[in-house]
């Protein structure tokens, strides 16, 4: 069970969005070039995406603004290079969103989903209960990630580029979460991956809008144990 798990949790990088701008060799020149993508991921998370100027970039990054045109040739490369590194980010955390739903199955070593899910009645209940866990630690915690998710999207809808960016990611996602599902013998994984995404943007997108001392945990998890009981044709 657990080569399975790592083998799907590091499958899909090929097929992740890259770094278009000036490649570096040297250590000292890789960590400005991050410093000033981590800037302009700033910037989005407060202004959204169109706050992403040179200009803007290099005073948050407090370096030259020469430095910014080196690394990026224009302003298209720098929110090309921005959207990636929230990507490589966002697909860190699907990884440890699997994680959360293998717990459970720690000490199942040969055992099957399936066959682990039969020998304990409550698995899908530890499961749904780690699945609500980490979406409130994710609204409540990193408010910062969900926020530039969602200045993305708006983005995407405005342009062409990157809304290709962002269905080369939406594919890396999708196959992550359609191998764990595969794993977890769901009779139509990538329709559930589907559908599993669909629900986490949902109750991701409300929880940004409420105090977090007002999410309602109770209905989150519902929410998710259903899914998941229809997921794996549990009664």
């Amino acid at each position: 069970m657990s080569q399975l798990i790592d083998s799907s949790l590091s499958s899909s990088q090929s097929n992740s969005v890259k770094y278009q701008g000036r490649k570096t060799s040297r250590a000292g020149s890789e960590q400005r070039r991050r410093l000033i993508l981590e800037a302009a991921l700033r910037i989005v998370i407060r202004e959204g995406v169109r706050g992403i100027r040179h200009r803007a970039v290099a005073k948050e990054a407090d370096v030259p603004l020469a430095a910014t045109t080196y690394y990026f040739k224009d302003i298209q490369e720098l929110i090309n290079d921005t959207f990636t590194l929230y990507a490589e980010q966002a697909l860190e955390v699907v990884n440890q969103f699997a994680m959360r739903l293998y717990e459970p199955l720690a000490g199942a070593e040969g055992k099957s989903f399936v066959d682990a899910m039969a020998s304990d009645s409550n698995m899908s209940e530890t499961i749904a209960d780690n699945m609500t866990q980490y979406v409130v630690e994710q609204v409540t915690q990193h408010r910062d990630a969900l926020i530039a998710e969602q200045a993305f999207k708006y983005e995407a809808i405005l342009s062409p580029h990157l809304r290709k960016l962002g269905e080369v990611h939406k594919l890396a996602l999708m196959q992550k979460l359609t191998d764990l599902l595969e794993l977890m013998q769901s009779p139509n994984p990538v329709a559930d991956a589907t559908i599993l995404i669909s629900i986490l943007h949902r109750i991701e997108y409300e929880g940004l809008l409420v105090d977090a001392e007002n999410l309602d945990r109770g209905v989150i998890r519902s929410t998710l144990l259903r899914q998941l009981n229809l997921m794996l044709n549990a009664n």
